[in-house]
């Protein structure tokens, strides 16, 4: 067979671009300012690649900033068997429209994963999916496809999920139909940074979280040898030698800080920490001073910390356990950096169940407190989104507080999508405009005081800028 692995679409009918992390949360922007390599599809371009005869194509019309006519001509032109597309909630109407319109027009099967078919698999199947992928779908996926298409494969609907995978056979992601050197375009990466994934998983259990409810189903952490992230570092360095560093974009890359101290052993051993810079998305409760140090030494120049509220009630909606409800412990993680020069990057979130514009305000005006105290360097702000999948989302529906049950709404970035008892959405859109200029003021003081984001670069723009418009001669 030919079985082509794709991205979800680029650009919507609005002509605003996807900023795509399906485990995570999307968004929309006017400019294509950003763009994360697609992980999950591309371990699983590369497991069947390792794994099956059949001949695979990666194509990431994400990337490409193509449209969904756009999209649905190339994947024509390919003439595959099958087409495995991720989906989640923001992109999922446009990724099906692409689906019909290539089955349309040529005997082609789709098996839909991600996060929206794993919601809701039926209705993707009654709209236009062959086979759906529930949870973490390499395994399933690739499992279908060596037993040819065997009705009772775990992970494929209606079957059960399949056991998360074992990290230690993974090989290194797709490199060769994409190229992980077109993604150093990351926001708040300060160097040509790679994005990679040393840990899988996350222990901690948030109410919004469709990583931990939707992909995984359950709390885990799972880590790769250390022996073979090292080699994955070189090997990126030997291919791409103008890269300066490496995003650990996980989502919790501290959770076993055993692991973590024993990475930065071989960062220093192998002398790494001289030649890369490094930051990564942690979770403060992990932190001690030992810690901090022993990373910064290892190359690490910045953390990225999920704090989302300083209010203790909303905070208890939100997270199950007293990993990220400890403000006292964050606050000495965050004296820590300061002190021994780690810059901090946190992230926030506005509408919260448990919030209210009053509690929200009170958190602007700690956020803005902290950063005269030089506790963080810069911060991203989302409006907290039930995503279907999660606690929120089942929540939000049983309350009867969403305003939209249209999926494509469901952007965190672009407009609150739900009315709670005492903040509705448009005080929660004022207040996230808020959250929003502040943030604003902060990157202009880093642009103004010489920070050079990689996300601003120029041969980056260009290359991109001058495949969309080659593809508007569709």
């Amino acid at each position: 067979m030919k079985i082509i692995i794709a991205t979800a679409v680029g650009k919507n009918e609005k002509g605003k671009y996807y900023d795509i992390f399906p485990s995570r949360w999307s968004a929309t922007a006017d400019f294509h300012t950003n763009t994360y390599y697609p992980f999950d599809l591309a371990y699983l371009s590369s497991m069947l690649k390792n794994e099956t005869s059949h001949q695979i194509k990666m194509i990431d019309g994400n990337y490409q900033g193509f449209t969904v006519d756009v999209y649905a001509e190339n994947l024509v032109e390919e003439k595959p068997d099958l087409i495995i597309m991720e989906a989640d909630s923001l992109t999922y109407a446009d990724n099906m429209k692409v689906i019909k319109n290539v089955k349309s027009r040529i005997p082609c099967k789709a098996l839909l994963c991600g996060s929206h078919p794993t919601a809701f698999p039926q209705q993707t199947l009654l709209e236009g999916a062959d086979y759906v992928a529930i949870g973490e779908f390499q395994t399933g996926i690739v499992n279908l496809i060596k037993s040819d298409f065997s009705p009772d494969t775990a992970g494929i609907y209606p079957n059960r999920r399949a056991e998360l995978f074992d990290v230690e056979t993974l090989p290194f992601p797709e490199d060769n139909d994409i190229s992980r050197r077109d993604y150093c375009r990351l926001y708040a990466c300060e160097y040509r940074q790679i994005e990679m994934f040393p840990t899988r998983g996350c222990p901690v259990n948030c109410n919004y979280c469709v990583v931990r409810n939707v992909y995984h189903g359950q709390g885990n952490i799972r880590c790769r040898p250390v022996s073979s992230v090292i080699e994955e570092m070189n090997y990126l360095l030997d291919k791409y030698p103008d890269i300066e560093g490496f995003f650990f974009n996980e989502e919790s890359h501290t959770a076993n800080k055993k692991y973590v101290h024993e990475l930065c052993d071989a960062l220093i051993e192998s002398g790494l920490n001289k030649r890369v810079k490094l930051d990564a998305m942690c979770n403060f409760a992990a932190f001690d001073d030992a810690l901090l140090v022993h990373m910064k030494e290892a190359g690490y120049y910045k953390i990225r910390v999920g704090i989302e509220t300083f209010d203790e009630s909303a905070a208890q909606e939100i997270f199950s356990g007293s990993w990220k409800k400890n403000i006292k412990k964050m606050m000495e993680v965050l004296t820590t950096c300061r002190d021994i020069g780690m810059k901090v990057y946190v992230t926030m979130s506005v509408g919260t169940i448990g919030s209210t514009p009053a509690k929200d305000l009170s958190t602007l005006e700690t956020v803005k407190r902290m950063y005269q105290d030089r506790l963080f360097q810069e911060f991203q702000v989302s409006i907290n989104t039930p995503l279907p999948g999660t606690p929120f989302y089942d929540e939000a529906r049983e309350n009867g507080w969403l305003v939209s049950e249209d999926f494509s709404d469901m952007d965190g970035n672009n407009g609150s999508i739900i009315d709670l008892p005492e903040y509705p959405k448009y005080k929660i859109d004022e207040i996230f405009k808020q959250f929003q200029d502040f943030r604003y003021e902060v990157i202009n003081n880093n642009r103004e005081s010489g920070v050079n984001y990689s996300m601003y670069d120029k041969e980056w723009v260009r290359k991109v800028l001058e495949m969309t418009q080659l593809s508007k001669n569709y």
